[in-house]
Parts: C-alpha cells; structure tokens; sequence
C-alpha cells in the first residue's frame, strides 16, 4: 500500500509539473516561439489580439526582439521589471511589416514581452515567431 501511493505521488508530481511546463508563457533567451493570436487571445488597445511573455535578462544587455508573421502585422513592446516601458516596433523597414526591437536593459529582472497585431478583425489574427537574442552583454 505505501509503495502504491508513493507511487501515485510521484505520477502526480510529474503530471502537474508537466502541465506548468506545457503552459509556461516565459521567452527564453535564444530559442524561437511559435504562437497565434487568435478571437481568445486578450485584446490590444489598437484594436487587435495580443500575448505576453515574461524573459528573465541581465543588468546592461543589449537585447534583439523580433515577432514575425505572414497572417498580420506584428508589434512588438517590451516592459522592464517594475513595468516601464522600455521600447516597441511596428515595422523593420519601409517594405518590412515585421517587428524587430533591439534596447539596451538597465536593470536585471524579468521583463514582458507583448506581441501586439495591428488591426482589427481577421487580419489582426494568425500564426506568429517570436525570439530574443542578446547581442551584447556590457
């Protein structure tokens, strides 16, 4: 009996941290996200859907945050630890709707990455990537 329900509680430990692990919302540093913005997703001020993500940095890093898509027009913002704002993008460039963030942190902490789309209706809706990079480390 008290081998069955070490048993149980092991399975159970596993499944739970398993589940937290399939709904982490955290962006790690060099890996690539891929998410939708869909009717569910939290509405944007401008209109749209949007997503946050939380990314642990380092004090004086100079970070590169991209969000792409071929469904909408992404923005990307980023807060600092106590809620700034830090920066946001809309467009790369003049034919480029992708949204590519590059900013320097002053402070070490967990910042939030929000993935805005532009727009409204269906094309404020649709696949996306999402990736930090640092680029350098002062």
């Amino acid at each position: 009996m008290r081998s069955t329900l070490k048993t149980v509680l092991a399975l159970s430990a596993l499944t739970i941290a398993t589940t937290a692990h399939a709904g982490d919302p955290n962006l790690r540093v060099g890996q690539t996200h891929e998410g939708r913005l869909d009717n569910t997703s939290r509405p944007s001020d401008g209109g749209g859907r949007s997503q946050d993500f939380m990314l642990e940095l380092a004090a004086d890093q100079l970070v590169a945050i991209s969000a792409k898509s071929d469904d909408f027009d992404p923005v990307v913002i980023l807060f600092g630890p106590e809620g700034q704002l830090v920066g946001e993008n809309d467009d790369r460039g003049d034919d480029d709707t992708n949204a590519l963030l590059v900013t320097g942190t002053g402070e070490a902490g967990t910042y939030r990455v929000r993935v805005n789309s532009y727009g409204s209706g269906d094309s404020a809706s649709g696949a996306f990537t999402l990736k930090a990079t640092v680029v350098a480390d002062d």
